[in-house]
């Protein structure tokens, strides 16, 4: 199924209002809104229906005494506190002033976003498409704050009657921050200004995405007790630079979920028992895991002139038989026991995130042979060391004979020459991988056992998952219909949900994520417990001085927005990431007393959030 299928299926269908919405937010059903006008401003037309998703909405502007907590948290911007805008500092009313980037932050921290202009808008005039949330009677003062209303000020949400859904102010009080940038025409609806009409669930230029090129504000919603009663209507829209902070201008919140992502995330407030050993697999089992489609022409693509960079239509000449992204363990509390499936590309590093995430089954691929033929090495050392002193030990020169005739047992019935390619990998890596896997042994506290060699158990395990067939290495390269989407298919024909994806930093080579390759993400098996394991290399995002920025995405999230083309690359994503200051520190560094080395690296993790929608995606 094509992607643009997928997005609309995805998208056409309104998941109905859950029981008890979070705290403070009320839930506004799926269906059609009417937003636009005909008869106001260029900028409202047209008057026109659409189709949004059901979502849930704060009852309330935020308040200064809610943003305050931010703010300790080291989380959002300080609220700039001049004398001379003391009247509006009071924590009973609304945060002004703000940016649209302390309103995303603050949206973020809370575990929710910005809503989208159509969904703020459906929530101001109720599913028929009124003028404004009391009706078509004109503004009064008893209805809404605006200027010449008296006080000109600011008053507490909520102190006016609310609209459709239960929303307060959403005329008035504080101008509101939506996630939407900016165009002329509403939604694009308009061909003249050359942009598409989404149709269902419109999020806008660049799906409010950042950059977004040739757009430079975002929307304000509502108008404000500054503004006069023309700009009260829910169809009024006026563009603003995102950095321009007024004592008008306010915000709140939205989300597609009752389940929020704020921090601490749920493998922190609920992490999972751990699982028990899985029982031998049936023959059907097996098969239906083995059932994957390797992608046998990665060796026709083509190397690419650099090392260290891969693009599209060529891959990175150097192999990489062992992991330079050194603080992995970094990634241990998001995948402590979760169980399920993993899925992820290169060396033995994958196997340390097996044996702590306690997974049920493996599917490791990678498009560099190299790679591929090391994995069939691994398993027939793992296989026949029955402890890891011994696994590294078979590395040595002394123990090579015997490596060598382990290989060609395990696999006998591969043809002559691959047999002879795989014995070549070990021949000549077997020095380097000895040093490599020597070193895993050693102890190291700070990494709080993570990995697959540092403890009896963790190998123990690694060695059960091979023993049994339920760890399986094929060639794969991300970018094509074959690989990727037939693990989904095997993962989904075993009900085993993917709660664990690395792709390390493959995805940051290319400049857009191919569409191929959000299909192929986004047909993979995840559920809430679901993570993505991402590396960066940048020190835009913590001022440490490893290479490497470690990313915990939520699943769920990545496969929401990865529907959205406007998030063109995974520097898109790093918007929505937790701004977690000293709540990073404390959570991360809990129980690692005396581990200076772990404490120099707390600023490297980022968490984006989880889960967002729906349980999966409807394929």
């Amino acid at each position: 199924m094509g992607f643009a299928k997928l997005l609309l299926l995805w998208i056409a269908t309104a998941v109905p209002c859950e029981s008890t919405p979070p705290p403070g937010m009320v839930c506004i059903e799926g269906g059609d809104a009417i937003v636009g006008a005909d008869d106001r401003t260029p900028a409202e037309r047209p008057r026109h229906k659409v189709f949004v998703e059901t979502f849930y909405l704060d009852a309330k502007e935020v308040t200064v005494g809610e943003y305050s907590r931010c703010e300790r948290a080291g989380a959002c911007p300080r609220l700039p506190r001049p004398s001379y805008y003391a009247r509006f500092q009071r924590p009973e009313l609304p945060a002004v002033p703000i940016t649209w980037d302390m309103a995303h932050q603050y949206c973020v921290f809370a575990g929710k976003r910005l809503p989208t202009e159509v969904e703020w808008e459906k929530a101001a005039r109720g599913p028929e498409g009124r003028t404004f949330p009391w009706g078509e009677a004109p503004p009064t003062c008893e209805k809404a704050n605006y200027k010449g209303c008296p006080g000109n000020t600011t008053l507490p949400p909520g102190s006016f009657p609310p609209g459709p859904y239960g929303v307060y102010d959403l005329a008035g009080n504080g101008y509101e921050w939506v996630k939407d940038w900016w165009s002329p025409c509403y939604q694009g609806c308009d061909k003249a200004c050359g942009e598409a009409c989404l149709g269902a669930n419109p999020r806008g230029p660049c799906d409010g995405a950042r950059p977004c090129k040739g757009h430079t504000q975002r929307v304000l919603k509502g108008g404000s007790w500054y503004w006069p009663e023309d700009m009260l209507r829910g169809s009024w829209r006026r563009g603003q630079l995102p950095e321009s902070g007024l004592h008008r201008l306010s915000f709140r919140c939205a989300s597609s979920t009752t389940q929020l992502s704020a921090w601490p995330p749920r493998f922190m407030t609920e992490p999972p028992a751990r699982p028990a050993d899985p029982a031998p697999p049936s023959e059907e089992e097996r098969a239906k895991a083995l059932a994957v489609v390797e992608d046998t022409d990665i060796f026709q693509i083509p190397l690419c002139g650099r090392t260290g960079r891969a693009r599209v239509d060529c891959r990175d000449p150097m192999s990489y038989i062992k992991s330079n992204e050194a603080l992995q363990y970094l990634f241990g509390d998001a995948i402590k026991n979760v169980g399920g499936g993993y899925v992820g590309l290169g060396a033995d590093q994958g196997y340390s995130f097996i044996a702590h995430a306690r997974s049920q089954w493996a599917w490791i691929f990678d498009y560099d042979p190299t790679v591929i033929r090391l994995h069939h090495v691994l398993r027939a050392v793992v296989k026949r060391a029955a402890t890891r002193e011994d696994f590294v030990a078979a590395f040595t020169d002394k123990r090579a004979a015997a490596t060598r005739a382990a290989i060609e047992e395990e696999w006998s019935t591969l043809p002559t020459e691959e047999r002879a390619a795989i014995k070549g990998v070990f021949e000549r890596a077997r020095r380097s991988l000895w040093a490599n896997y020597a070193r895993q042994l050693r102890p190291a506290r700070w990494t709080e056992g993570f990995g697959w060699l540092q403890t009896d158990e963790n190998y123990r395990y690694v060695r059960l998952l091979f023993e049994q067939g339920r760890i399986v290495a094929l060639k794969g390269n991300m970018l094509t219909d074959k690989a990727l989407p037939s693990i989904a298919r095997a993962a989904r024909s075993l009900g085993v949900p993917i709660r664990v994806y690395y792709p390390s930093n493959a995805e940051e080579q290319w400049k857009q994520l191919p569409p191929q390759y959000r299909e192929n993400v986004r047909q993979l098996p995840f559920d809430e417990r679901s993570v993505i394991l991402r590396t960066l290399i940048t020190h835009r995002f913590h001022k440490s001085d490893s290479r490497w920025h470690y990313i915990v995405h939520g699943g769920l999230h990545a496969q929401e927005h990865l529907a959205l083309p406007g998030y063109e690359n995974v520097w898109s994503f790093m918007e929505d990431r937790q701004q977690v200051g000293a709540y990073l520190s404390t959570v991360v560094a809990s129980g690692t007393q005396g581990a200076p080395k772990r404490e120099r690296y707390l600023d490297f993790l980022s968490y984006i959030g989880m889960p967002s929608g729906r349980t999966e995606p409807t394929l």
